[in-house]
């Protein structure tokens, strides 16, 4: 055993850097639906956005279901262009899914008055699109909180 030690010290020490390595990049077709899924949607880009999701696709916000399929969920977004503040902090882009990290605040279901003041309240979110076999978004899972992302100290 004593013997076998320092060969297998070496033989991690040469794999070390592999290990390190990143691994392969994401599949093509999500690195072509994280430039509609990340960028905040308006008229112009909403068509694009629509065409990455499944018929079947599901969203829950907090755990809570709130669109069972595409046509419901992207009559909440469009209803939502134009009416959002929204900032973009990170995402990641994965084998079969992308997480997206914002600041989003929803002026949505304000009455449309140009004079309204308004209180700002952003949430910091957690976006994940789940990508099925057939390269479409199946499932988007939503978690949210009201704070601002905190740097640690």
């Amino acid at each position: 055993m004593a013997a076998f030690l320092p060969m297998a010290a070496c033989s991690l020490a040469f794999a070390n850097p592999a290990l390190a390595s990143p691994g392969p990049p994401p599949p093509e077709y999500i690195v072509e639906a994280a430039k509609h899924l990340v960028p905040t949607q308006t008229s112009a880009t909403f068509d694009g956005y629509a065409g990455e999701f499944a018929d079947d696709v599901t969203v829950w916000i907090d755990g809570e279901k709130i669109a069972s399929n595409k046509a419901s969920w992207l009559a909440m977004e469009r209803r939502r262009i134009g009416k959002v503040d929204r900032r973009v902090l990170g995402y990641a882009d994965g084998y079969d899914r992308i997480l997206v990290i914002d600041q989003f605040d929803d002026r949505s279901d304000l009455p449309d008055n140009p004079h309204m003041l308004f209180d700002p309240r952003f949430k910091t979110r957690a976006i994940q699109y789940q990508f099925g076999p057939d390269n479409m978004i199946h499932a988007i899972r939503v978690t949210q909180t009201d704070g601002t992302l905190q740097k640690p100290s």
